[in-house]
């Protein structure tokens, strides 16, 4: 392994502020119709800052900011909730607060600025995380405006400027395609990589094919859920269980006379696992599933080989090297570097080929260097893509090692947070020193991340 190539040290001096993780938790991630959704948006990021400051007794007043990530910040999810996380968490009104949004890289962008916060000397510790509850404000829901006029919301459309971009135009000719949702793109996407790294053109794409690539995204998808459900007793130590309540005959949550949850088992049920994952499913059963977009001979994508719809939240605490030492607290890890990049914004999903890659280039690092590899399985063929792009093995028992997002779900807000969180207890687990993690994202950009075990073996 050649010298790795720290960002903090390469461009600050002072190895006292080195921003380090303390500590991370996360909710367990909930099912379309399952227990997560019942309970507020903000109330989930809000029990994770509450878990992260019942088990680090410190100061709380020495916080310098709340960052907190989501997609569709609307309902309770909006007016800055990073802010309204703060508060109703009680913490002191001395902490500020702050929502971002980079779409599926949120979670990321959440963590690097609480780490940029601290490296540059704007505070010396900050509270950070993401929420996502896409079973209530789906994908796009910030979009809709109520139009009085006809009495229903409509969605006010992306700027058509957008597709007069000189590369923006070259790209959907280039591809035969329009500007489109995410689930349009990971069609293009799949499509595309199938085609260039098995030498035919798109127009030969069907017949065995397709049905040889649809096969191949079946057996990624229950590789997932496989490994989820094998890794539970590790993936299960970074959830903190919470109650949600049940619903009564009208399918109300059951709260108490002020609106809030109650630890009762009469009213409520305390969740401590994620919901989506099905380790019994097979690939007959995938198999059988209908196909959610393109032409019939050439569709492949499914509800089965694409993330389920999920909420969830998670959370971290960064400080300063010295405070956290000054404080006797736990130093888990530290970011040796990282990389922010825009992509192809029409095939969308292809932005780690470029993060990842970047991000190791700056630490002067290779795969090879790399303990675990987290690549968000936001569609099956994103995952063949950059697979296939870098060189990456998806058997390989260093990658996706506890099931991704297939199994898991993918709340967006949360996603980033969660694989840093979740390569950190990869590291601690083993032993090992380096992880990197990565995510395509809306519109087409990326984070990719490479955490360092503060204590390797």
């Amino acid at each position: 392994m050649a010298n790795p190539v720290s960002i903090y040290e390469k461009y600050f001096k002072d190895p006292k502020r080195e921003p380090v993780l303390v500590d991370y938790v996360r909710t367990p991630i909930g099912k379309r119709r399952g227990t997560i959704v019942r309970h507020r948006g903000d109330d989930l990021i809000i029990h994770c800052y509450e878990a992260l400051l019942k088990r680090n007794d410190f100061d709380k007043s020495l916080l310098g900011d709340s960052m907190v990530s989501c997609n569709s910040q609307i309902g309770e999810c909006g007016l800055d909730i990073g802010r309204n996380a703060a508060l109703a968490a009680h913490l002191p009104v001395s902490v500020g607060g702050m929502s971002l949004n980079r779409h599926c890289a949120s979670g990321a962008q959440a963590v690097l600025s609480a780490w940029q916060a601290i490296a540059s000397g704007v505070h010396d510790a900050v509270i950070c995380g993401g929420i996502e509850i896409q079973n209530k404000y789906p994908i796009m829901a910030d979009t809709f405006v109520f139009n009085e006029e006809l009495g229903k919301p409509l969605m006010v459309a992306p700027n058509k400027k957008i597709l007069t971009n000189p590369e923006v135009a070259e790209k959907l000719k280039e591809y035969n395609t329009t500007l489109a949702g995410q689930i349009n793109s990971a069609h293009v996407l799949g499509i595309h990589y199938f085609c260039k790294h098995n030498g035919i053109s798109p127009n030969e794409f069907k017949g065995e094919y397709k049905d040889n690539f649809k096969q191949e995204l079946d057996q990624l998808s229950l590789l997932s859920h496989q490994k989820a459900d094998k890794a539970w007793d590790d993936r299960g130590k970074e959830i903190e269980p919470i109650w949600c309540p049940k619903l009564d005959e009208n399918g109300n949550p059951m709260l108490d006379e002020k609106n809030n949850v109650v630890q009762d088992e009469s009213l409520s049920v305390l969740t401590t696992r994620d919901e989506a994952p099905r380790p019994s499913s097979t690939m007959e059963a995938l198999a059988k599933l209908k196909t959610i977009t393109g032409r019939k001979s050439q569709a492949f994508l499914t509800a089965g080989n694409s993330c389920p719809t999920s909420d969830g939240a998670a959370a971290q605490i960064w400080m300063t090297r010295s405070l956290a030492e000054e404080l006797s607290l736990n130093i888990r890890a530290t970011i040796l570097n990282f990389a922010i990049v825009g992509s192809d914004p029409v095939i969308m999903l292809d932005g780690p080929v470029i993060a990842m890659p970047e991000a190791l280039k700056r630490a002067n690092l290779t795969f090879d260097d790399m303990n675990y590899v987290e690549i968000n399985e936001a569609f099956s063929p994103v995952v063949y893509a950059c697979c296939k792009e870098l060189s990456l093995d998806w058997n390989d028992a260093k990658f996706n090692p506890w099931g991704g997002a297939i199994a898991l779900g993918h709340p967006t807000g949360m996603t980033g947070c969660r694989l840093i969180g979740s390569n950190v207890h990869q590291l601690e687990k083993t032993g090992d020193e380096f992880a990197i993690s990565s995510m395509c994202v809306g519109f087409g950009m990326s984070i990719a991340t490479i955490v360092k075990n503060e204590n390797p073996k």
